[in-house]
């Protein structure tokens, strides 16, 4: 054993004799405080002592918090957002305006089923699809003078307002706030039917001058038709947004004071329907080009 110690005396520091006692002295003490520490008091339940982990843990919060300056940056494992909300305000908003984009999709379908109705009966139409056609179209255009394109009073008088009624309806049955209304004096109802009136304008506008119009599918007014020297005139564009608003208007009237009157006295489902249908035509099919049934009604069932 003593030759172990000599052998092991120059692996460790070597200090004073007042330091070695000192440092003898301080292990004493701190034994002392230990045994103290771990013997139970009178009437106190015995408790482990604290382990040196909980201690030094204890010891490092307590220093973080010491340490901890409010100009320190934030924890940054936060709780994510919530934005269900936002989710649900903006399809408020979406409710609350007008769906442009489907008004443009139902006016695209009107226009398909018109010029698939014009190719299918009109041999004139088909046969003029033939040749260059920005020539073709601006011929037809420039051909436009006077009132009488030579159509029947069916078509002109009936045929183009009804259609100028339907593309009102796209607009109507789009518009949140213009579908709840019902014909009224109400300041609210004559501007919501102002907004149809322009959206049946710019629709026959388009059916009559446009690119994928008459003048460019089919290039009426190309050539003289029936009795009429004019062909393309200016009665479709007149005609079908004016007296077309004046025909939702009706409509309107018809399914409150008539149409209602009679739902309220007649309880046969299928009745109801027939009487909706065929009082109001031109809302009937609006519905169906947005996929409803033609007796749908937005304000009632």
């Amino acid at each position: 054993m003593v030759a172990a110690a000599f052998a092991l005396c120059p692996c460790f520091p070597i200090g004073s004799s007042a330091q070695t006692l000192s440092a003898f002295l301080r292990n004493a003490e701190f034994a002392a405080a230990l045994r103290e520490a771990n013997s139970p008091q009178d009437g106190a339940p015995e408790s482990d002592p604290p382990s040196i982990s909980t201690a030094a843990s204890g010891d490092a919060k307590e220093k973080s918090k010491s340490k901890a300056k409010p100009d320190d940056p934030p924890d940054l494992i936060q709780p994510l957002p919530d934005h269900a909300l936002d989710q649900y305000l903006l399809e408020g908003q979406r409710k609350d305006s007008f769906d442009w984009e489907n008004a443009f999709k139902q006016s695209m379908i009107f226009l398909g089923i018109q010029h698939a109705f014009r190719l299918a009966t009109e041999e004139g139409t088909r046969a003029d699809l033939k040749g260059p056609f920005f020539k073709d179209y601006f011929r037809a255009l420039r051909s436009m003078r006077g009132w009488d394109d030579g159509d029947p009073f069916l078509v002109n008088y009936i045929g183009h307002p009804m259609m100028g009624s339907v593309s009102g309806f796209i607009q109507v049955q789009n518009d949140p706030k213009g579908v709840q209304e019902e014909v009224s004096l109400k300041k609210s109802y004559w501007r919501s039917r102002l907004k149809a009136f322009g959206w049946s304008f710019a629709y026959s506008t388009q059916f009559e001058l446009g690119l994928v119009g008459e003048a460019g599918i089919g290039n009426i007014g190309i050539r003289p038709y029936g009795k009429a020297k004019n062909p393309m005139a200016y009665v479709d564009i007149v005609v079908t947004p004016v007296v077309g608003t004046g025909w939702l208007v009706g409509e309107d009237m018809i399914d409150r004071y008539l149409i209602q009157r009679l739902e309220n006295k007649i309880s046969n489902r299928t009745v109801q329907i027939v009487i909706r249908g065929l009082l109001n035509p031109t809302r009937s099919f609006a519905n169906m080009l947005r996929g409803k049934w033609p007796w749908y009604r937005d304000n009632r069932n």
